[in-house]
């Protein structure tokens, strides 16, 4: 008896810490199983996702705010389902997994908020975040050196690990995370070795991956991290980390000189090359025919067929191997107007570019009430057999003003908590712990719209998820530094 009680007890302290631990081994055993009718991982994490909030309606004693939060979210769901049936459904059983990716963010970041009820659970979440960095970053080493690892781009255009094509952009953003926690953790002891050898591996384990969102994300970090321990200093004094400080500074400097030998350097090089001469040909072609675009007005433009022919045609050869049905649904005024005639080709070849615009030009054939609660995911995946890469356009057209509204003001809370603690007590915030958080924060909401899949991808929202409910209890439930010094 005494054995299984203290099983009990020890699983009940670190569950969550064995949860979070476990996503890369799930990302790895979704690469494994991978097949068309989805993966274990897949519907493991959806169990996930409906097992807490059941927990949570069955032992709560105080349910009505839990309640009326989830309340909010179904809602908002059910009015877009019921508008996808008054327009003509196309898909139920696709619009509904959609939202369930969608909706597991602002879900998984409650219910997490209730467990995490002291600094005990607080510290089980944490030691959760540092065994999954670990992990992920064996599991990417061991990829590379059994040969098994996914090129990012392909071969030489950078490096993914054990993941799944399509995946490589939730990916980054798990990359980026999981690398911050080790810098963090790296910037916290005060082991010497740990403080001069962590940062560089990181570093290049970021630029190693080949994405934007790494190699960016790892000027924030580096820069940050130093710039918080300035700050440190001359708020609370204490000696200052100048050997921390000179490793991230140093680790950032040699990470921008060596740019152009990186995979990053090397995707955008063979993107500029391709796009620089078809833009050429095209200012060429309006210079022979007399015309000068500079001085012409949008309606002036969309009165020439001659100028609608010759944009119209660019952008198809641009376009059309990526978007074929933008030209099979819409004709050329209406992508030239879109468009507004631009002729940077580095922008146009932007893939993520064209399905923004695409989704836009759906957005603009719906009704009102479409505007207001979003059209189906269908309506791009079964006509253009695409999806938009970045998340907030994505909840904007999805979900409509409504459902990205209601997203805003979530995120939008998180960000008056913070702020509101730090009126309360502004010393006892500027703590390392508090400030990687915020940078997480800070940056998943950013790669939301410059990467993607943070929101929409459920092996990545659940680090999103953490760093929202470690923000709410740092702000809500951490006694203030004058309660704990007295």
């Amino acid at each position: 008896m005494k054995k299984t009680g203290s099983i009990k007890e020890l699983f009940q302290k670190y569950w969550l810490a064995l949860l979070i631990a476990a996503q890369p081994v799930l990302d790895a055993l979704a690469y494994w199983t991978r097949s068309p009718d989805g993966t274990a991982a897949g519907l493991l994490r959806l169990a996930i996702m409906v097992i807490l909030p059941l927990h949570l309606l069955f032992t709560l004693k105080e349910k009505k705010r839990f309640l009326l939060s989830m309340a909010a979210i179904g809602l908002v769901g059910a009015l877009h389902v019921l508008n996808c049936f008054r327009v003509g459904v196309i898909d139920l059983r696709f619009d509904l997994v959609y939202l369930a990716r969608t909706v597991q963010m602002p879900v998984l970041a409650i219910c997490l908020g209730y467990y995490l009820r002291d600094e005990a659970h607080k510290d089980a979440a944490m030691l959760g975040l540092k065994c999954a960095a670990f992990v992920y970053f064996a599991a990417l080493l061991l990829a590379i050196v059994t040969g098994t690892a996914t090129d990012t781009y392909g071969p030489g255009l950078g490096v993914s690990g054990w993941v799944i094509g399509e995946n490589r952009c939730a990916n980054s953003v798990i990359a980026v995370t999981l690398a911050l926690v080790l810098l963090y953790f790296s910037v916290e002891t005060e082991n010497k070795i740990a403080n001069l050898i962590v940062p560089p591996l990181v570093a290049f384990a970021l630029i190693l991956n080949g994405t934007k969102a790494c190699y960016y994300s790892l000027f924030a970090a580096f820069v940050g991290f130093a710039a918080y321990l300035v700050i440190d200093r001359l708020i609370h004094g204490g000696k200052l980390r100048t050997r921390v400080i000179a490793v991230l500074l140093l680790t950032a400097v040699v990470s921008a000189a060596v740019y152009p030998i990186t995979p990053r350097y090397k995707i955008e090089l063979t993107k500029q090359a391709s796009s620089a001469r078809q833009q050429d040909e095209l200012e060429r072609i309006m210079r022979e025919m007399g015309y000068d675009l500079n001085t012409m007005t949008l309606e002036e433009k969309l009165a020439d067929p001659v100028i609608v022919q010759v944009f119209g045609d660019y952008y198809y050869d641009l376009i059309w191997a990526i978007i074929p049905d933008m030209f099979a649904r819409f004709d050329y005024p209406e992508i030239c107007a879109k468009y507004r005639f631009n002729t940077n080709a580095a922008q146009l070849i932007d893939v993520r570019r064209m399905k923004t615009t695409y989704a836009s030009l759906v957005w603009d054939e719906k009704d009102s009430l479409t505007h207001i609660l979003g059209y189906e995911p269908s309506d791009m995946w079964y006509g253009a057999k695409t999806d938009l890469e970045n998340d907030w356009p994505a909840m904007y057209y999805y979900y409509g003003y409504l459902g990205f509204g209601m997203y805003m003001l979530f995120l939008l809370r998180v960000v008056w908590l913070i702020l509101r603690r730090v009126v309360r007590d502004f010393k006892g915030t500027v703590t390392l712990e508090n400030f990687f958080l915020l940078l997480l924060f800070f940056l998943h909401v950013g790669l939301a719209q410059f990467s993607g899949s943070v929101i929409r991808r459920p092996n990545v929202s659940i680090y999103m998820s953490l760093v929202i409910a470690l923000i709410s209890y740092k702000t809500l439930r951490a006694p203030l530094s004058k309660e704990r010094d007295a």
